[in-house]
Formats: structure tokens, sequence, C-alpha cells
């Protein structure tokens, strides 16, 4: 799963969530409060397929379904179920939390 995090486009509602991402991600895009100037955005990089981490909360889920509708418009693929593997098996809701958590796994399969 990080390997192909690694080497995607990935969207995410905001600075936060990139700064949380971000080093994990190939490319990352913000998209709340703009969704359609991010998937242009998106389209502009030849990406066929986005990884969308929003939150997994209401307005995370309305928002993903939201960017999957707009990033369809421009031919990329949107994989919101990356998603949610990743917060079930880290457990997070937030994706700013993302980083904190990924980096407690490891350090807990590593002991």
């Amino acid at each position: 799963m990080m390997e192909k995090l690694g080497s995607s486009l990935v969207l995410v509602e905001g600075a936060k969530d990139e700064r949380a991402v971000g080093p994990y991600a190939g490319i990352v895009i913000q998209a709340a409060g703009r969704p359609r100037a991010a998937c242009r955005k998106a389209s502009e990089t030849g990406a066929t397929e986005a990884v969308v981490l929003t939150d997994l909360d209401r307005s995370g889920d309305e928002l993903a379904l939201e960017l999957r509708s707009e990033l369809g418009r421009y031919g990329i693929r949107a994989d919101l179920e990356l998603r949610k593997t990743l917060g079930g098996l880290l457990q997070v809701k937030q994706m700013e939390n993302f980083e904190g958590k990924y980096q407690k796994t490891v350090e807990e399969i590593n002991r």
C-alpha cells in the first residue's frame, strides 16, 4: 500500500493533510474549497489514476465522491479504497494524523 501511495498522485483536503501525507506520496494536491481546480491540476500531471485521501467523516466522504466524479471528467480513475484501508489499519479518521500514526505503527512492528 505504501509503495502505491509513494508513486501516486494524491488528493487531500488541506495543508495539514498535505504535510502529513506528503512525505509518503508522489504528488499531493489540496482539494478542499476548490475540488474542480484541484482536479484540473491533477489532469495537468498526466496521471490516469489518483488516490483520494480525504478524512473519514461525513464531509470527507462527500468530498471524496465529488472528487471521484470530477476526476472522471478528466479520464482519471479515483482510488477511494486506499483511504478506507489505511484509515482502518492506522486507526486514523483525520488525515492530518496520518504521519504520526504511520510512524507509531512502524515502530510497533519493528519491536
